[in-house]
């Protein structure tokens, strides 16, 4: 409970200099009427249990099904009718001073309720050597009569809220119905350049981060609840208009009326500082939709706009977004992990849409992009919330949570996807994006990020390439992708250049009428590629007839893989109970993955099966677990898997006695007569020791000779290519050396146990 301690002196110290953090700055009403030395009444409140809060924390900072809490809530209900000194002013209006003190905290802050602040008034809240002023807060400022403030350093602050002379009879209202004790704020994160991000984390101003100027200025991190951490992102919709959304995950739901929105805090370079860089923020926000299944949340600010957006000064911009749920190439997140600075993550490879449960929740089938941090880059809590931005620098989902952390760069992050949240099943404008971000209902598919006061008239963008990406069968193929207006005006001709591997020695000139944010699928003509890898890229040279106002949307890019005489090769793969560890890849001799797994979940347990075009070459397929024990401990069994050709012929295999593999299981399968020479690096005969049968990974075998340790020949057998087996049965058990002869001449020997039951 709290306790009234009694009245306490304010001096009133020069005025000091400082950026507006919140709300429209000015002079206090203490400087304004020169008071010095007024006495008014301080309530104390008591310490929190912060052994208990800790020990709590460390629970649910794990589990992540909220935001990161930083502060206790102590719950009230002060006001100028039961608190606080009314001080009478020359000017004829009045001056309610009120002083708060939480012994020990590190930050304070405010939250205000039933309030209304008539025109004149002002609202102003500050620590007692106003060093850190917030205000003033004016009606403009308050959401449904809610207002949150910003955390102000130290574990004491006042109160002040001048009434003006004509509303001295009608003064408003005020409450304050929450004080929050910051535990977790200054020791933690100040002390170290507001360093509790763990070390790898990037600063979004690092040279990594500079082609992102424009993302970095929509990210925010909010206060939810009074006292929880989360970020979010500005996000633009399809009228550009600057309208004042912000996504982030349903997780960090709370009532967002008294939410506060932090802007543009960051090093200004790679390091960090040893003093807060400075920020600007709002408060307040009204829910427009939010959904578990995808954990997306949206809502707008209300409170301190200037003509319905975010103040100018601010410099804010709103990101795009991509609902067309394609497979990004690489993909960025730009956050505030732990309450710190704004930083920056990279996946450098391609995101693949997966199922996830988190916190308990299980997410759509597909319903999660599954991303792993590179560049010694990596999430932690309070980045829940974040955007996840395509190579494109378009928001394609929203961190609902994983295992990445500084501790475990390995670890795997899990982002709810814009385009199941863009209109699920049965939804409506309560729990869908459509409604809010296409309001006018163009039916676009993307729109890039908006810069306010600043629209392109022509603008084409390419999205979405098919039918030449990922391994090919053929040598031949019809590229297709998505061309999109982002212009203003309409759209009626395109030059549009490409090729592959970086010579864009073709044209392609598109002719039509497409309006604001309206696509059209593009097929160009049939591209002929060698074997091997590719990379094909189209680029849009000029719009109706003249230059692209916006370049930065212009190039699209995919790689390929061209098989040549391939060969239908089959995996049969039972994954255990523990699916979602269980991963794969298929790699050939170059080190290029041709084939990999989608991302499992566990209820992917059983049977799955995959058809592999390839070409004559030696292959690795690697099998991963990511917890470490293999494909073990279920009770329906342990896992494997069988790789057979088009006859049926088992090339490869893992039994499920060799499922206990620790991290990772590989096999090599090497195909055709062009193979022969590397297959002295990769061949393999399995299983070994054997109990009687012996395989072997090619079909380049043309004789096999089985010698006992004495040197005698036990066992000469002449083959057919197609064979990969052979019967030791009329063999005794022992060790022997065995003489596989190739077609080529060439002969490997291998060692070979026989363990017949």
């Amino acid at each position: 409970m709290k306790q009234i301690v009694g009245c306490v002196a304010l001096a009133v110290f020069p005025w000091l200099t400082f950026s507006q953090l919140q709300g429209d700055g000015g002079i206090t009403g203490i400087e304004k009427n020169q008071l010095i030395h007024t006495g008014f009444q301080e309530i104390a409140f008591p310490k929190p249990d912060l052994k208990k809060l800790r020990a709590e924390d460390a629970l649910n900072d794990v589990k992540g099904e909220g935001p990161w809490r930083f502060g206790f809530n102590h719950d009230t209900a002060l006001s100028p009718e039961n608190s606080g000194t009314w001080v009478s002013l020359l000017d004829g209006g009045k001056l309610w001073l009120l002083g708060i003190h939480c012994p020990d905290a590190q930050t304070i802050n405010l939250t205000f309720e039933q309030t209304t602040i008539p025109k004149g008034n002002e609202l102003f809240v500050y620590n007692p050597d106003k060093s850190f002023i917030l205000g003033k807060f004016t009606e403009k400022h308050l959401y449904e009569g809610q207002l949150g403030t910003e955390l102000i350093p130290g574990s004491a602050v006042v109160v002040e809220y001048y009434v003006a002379p004509e509303n001295v009879q009608n003064p408003g209202d005020l409450t304050i119905a929450t004080v929050t004790h910051g535990y977790r704020v200054a020791e933690e994160f100040q002390q170290k350049a507001f360093g509790q991000a763990g070390a790898c984390h990037m600063n979004v101003n690092c040279p990594d981060g500079a082609e992102f100027a424009h993302q970095k200025r929509s990210v925010v991190m909010l206060v939810s609840g009074s006292n929880g951490f989360c970020s979010g992102a500005l996000i633009n919709n399809t009228q550009y208009d600057g309208k004042p959304y912000v996504l982030t995950a349903n997780h960090c739901y709370s009532n967002p009326a008294t939410w506060v929105f932090r802007f543009n805090w960051e090093s200004p370079d790679c390091t960090n500082s040893a003093t807060s860089p400075s920020f600007s923020s709002l408060s307040g926000a009204v829910l427009r939709a939010r959904r578990t299944a995808s954990d997306f949340c949206l809502v707008e600010i209300t409170g301190g706009l200037e003509s319905g957006t975010v103040p100018a000064a601010y410099n804010a911009y709103f990101s795009g977004w991509d609902r067309t749920g394609v497979n990004p190439d690489h993909t960025f997140g730009i956050h505030h992990p732990r309450g710190d600075i704004k930083k920056i993550s990279f996946d450098d490879h391609a995101s693949i849409p997966t199922q996830s449960v988190i916190g308990g929740v299980t997410s759509d089938v597909n319903g999660v992009w599954q991303v792993q941090w590179d560049r010694n880059t990596s999430t932690e809590p309070v980045s829940s919330g974040s955007a996840l931005f395509d190579q494109h620098k378009r928001i394609i989902g929203q961190l609902w949570g994983g295992g990445a952390s500084c501790s475990n760069l390995t670890g795997r992050d899990f982002y709810g996807r814009v385009a199941v949240s863009w209109n699920p099943a049965g939804s409506n404008a309560t729990n869908q994006l459509e409604s809010w971000l296409d309001p006018s209902g163009t039916g676009a598919l993307i729109v890039d990020g908006y810069q306010p006061g600043v629209l392109a008239s022509n603008d084409g963008a390419l999205i979405m390439v098919k039918e030449i990406k990922g391994t090919i069968c053929s040598p031949s193929a019809t590229p297709k992708f998505t061309l999109v207006n982002l212009g203003q005006l309409p759209l009626t001709t395109a030059t549009i250049n490409y090729g592959i591997d970086g010579v864009e020695n073709l044209t392609f000139n598109w002719s039509g009428n497409l309006g604001f944010l309206q696509s059209e699928e593009v097929t160009l003509p049939v591209l002929i590629a060698s074997g091997g890898s590719h990379t094909f890229s189209a680029t849009i040279a000029s719009v109706n007839g003249g230059v692209d106002d916006q370049s930065d949307n212009n190039l699209i890019t995919a790689e390929f893989f061209v098989m040549e005489s391939p060969e239908t090769i089959d995996l049969n793969i039972d994954l255990d109970c523990y699916a979602s560890e269980t991963s794969w890849k298929l790699i050939n001799s170059d080190d290029v993955v041709i084939y990999e797994s989608p991302a499992y979940v566990n209820a992917d347990d059983g049977m799955h099966n995959y058809e592999f075009c390839l070409s004559e070459d030696c292959y690795t397929f690697k099998v991963y677990d990511s917890y470490g024990d293999g494909m073990i401990g279920c009770p329906s069994g342990n896992g494997s898997f069988q790789i057979v050709n088009a006859s049926n012929d088992v090339l490869k295999e893992m039994t499920t006695a060799q499922a206990n593999f620790g991290s990772s299981y590989s096999v090599q399968i090497c195909l055709g007569t062009a193979s022969v020479e590397q297959l002295e690096n990769v061949f393999d005969v399995y299983p070994n020791p054997s109990t009687g049968m012996i395989r072997w990974n090619t079909d380049v075998i043309r004789s096999v000779t089985v010698i006992d340790v004495n040197g005698k020949q036990l066992l000469k057998k002449q083959l057919d290519a197609a064979t990969r087996e052979l019967s030791l049965e009329a063999v005794d058990n022992g060790i022997y050396l065995v003489t596989f002869e190739l077609i080529n001449g060439k002969t490997i020997q291998q060692r070979i146990i026989l363990l017949k039951e």
